[in-house]
């Protein structure tokens, strides 16, 4: 036990992340034995926001400006996808065809055209519905995410994004507001509390569970009778190490910072983690992995 305890403290140390704000106020107490988790303040992080919930019971394990509203990103996308769900009718093999409109072109807040993740795709392509679904969220393609709330009916003047709101406030996201399907614009704001609702609610969709646990994905495009293909890479590069995330959607823009938001299941224990505004990619993924491993210490408190 106590050498458990010794290497991860070695690998908390070791990493570039933790300077972490540790209390050993138990240790000097007591020279025997090592500080507990609840003589600890938790990771000291670059994120402006940050929560850890437990999944099963609701439990807030660690917060940082929980309750602060921030531009999110692509993490959008898990609303995208929970609307998809709720109104789709369609069949998961139906081919559809891409149009004009479903084309990214993007300008960030300094009039500066950019080109944010997206398939590689034109006007005439088909591809089928469970790929367009799959590739928003392991990709965080932006025109998967348009195309898919195009294949959504909406009537009576409203729009897609007046649907994804009508979700948020039904999941009692009372800070949050969409008013485009990919996150490319950062008026899509929420906080972290908000997210850890939403997130309950994706992890309780299959469809969504499967696409977020693929580290890669390959989708077959159709143009003039001619099949060929296209191999994914998911965004989350915390799938497959050891604290278990079962699956989580990045986001990032100028004005977001480095965002997370998904579920782990370290050492059997369901953990919703949410990240927002970490200064670097690196950042993000390492600050999640802290904050896994020291909130399930808490649970053992």
């Amino acid at each position: 036990m106590l050498f458990t305890a010794l290497t991860t403290i070695f690998f908390l140390i070791a990493s570039p992340l933790f300077n972490q704000a540790i209390l050993w106020d138990n240790l000097i107490e007591n020279n025997n034995s090592l500080p507990s988790s609840s003589y600890s303040l938790g990771p000291k992080l670059t994120a402006k926001s940050a929560l850890v919930v437990d999944l099963d019971s609701g439990k807030i394990l660690f917060e940082k400006n929980s309750t602060k509203v921030l531009p999110i990103a692509s993490i959008t996308k898990i609303m995208t996808a929970l609307v998809f769900l709720d109104e789709n009718t369609r069949k998961w093999d139906e081919e559809i065809v891409v149009l004009d409109e479903d084309l990214i072109k993007w300008t960030n807040s300094g009039g500066e055209e950019i080109q944010p993740a997206r398939l590689s795709i034109n006007a005439g392509d088909k591809l089928n519905v469970k790929d367009i679904f799959n590739s928003g969220l392991i990709k965080s393609a932006n025109n998967a995410s348009k195309i898919l709330a195009r294949l959504v009916h909406v009537c009576c003047g409203q729009t897609f994004s007046d649907l994804m709101n009508e979700k948020a406030k039904a999941l009692n996201m009372t800070n949050t507001y969409f008013v485009e399907p990919t996150g490319l614009n950062p008026a899509n704001r929420s906080n972290a509390q908000d997210l850890s609702k939403m997130i309950r609610e994706a992890f309780n969709k299959k469809e969504i569970v499967e696409a977020l646990s693929h580290q890669t994905y390959d989708i077959e495009l159709k143009k003039n009778g001619l099949s060929y293909g296209q191999h994914l890479h998911n965004t989350d590069k915390l799938l497959g190490s050891f604290v278990n995330i079962k699956g989580a959607k990045t986001g990032y823009l100028d004005e977001s910072g480095y965002c997370l938001a998904g579920v782990s299941d370290y050492l059997g224990k369901k953990l919703i983690v949410i990240i927002l505004g970490a200064e670097t990619s690196e950042d993000r993924f390492q600050e999640a992995k802290s904050l896994i491993w020291w909130a399930s210490q808490r649970l053992d408190d």
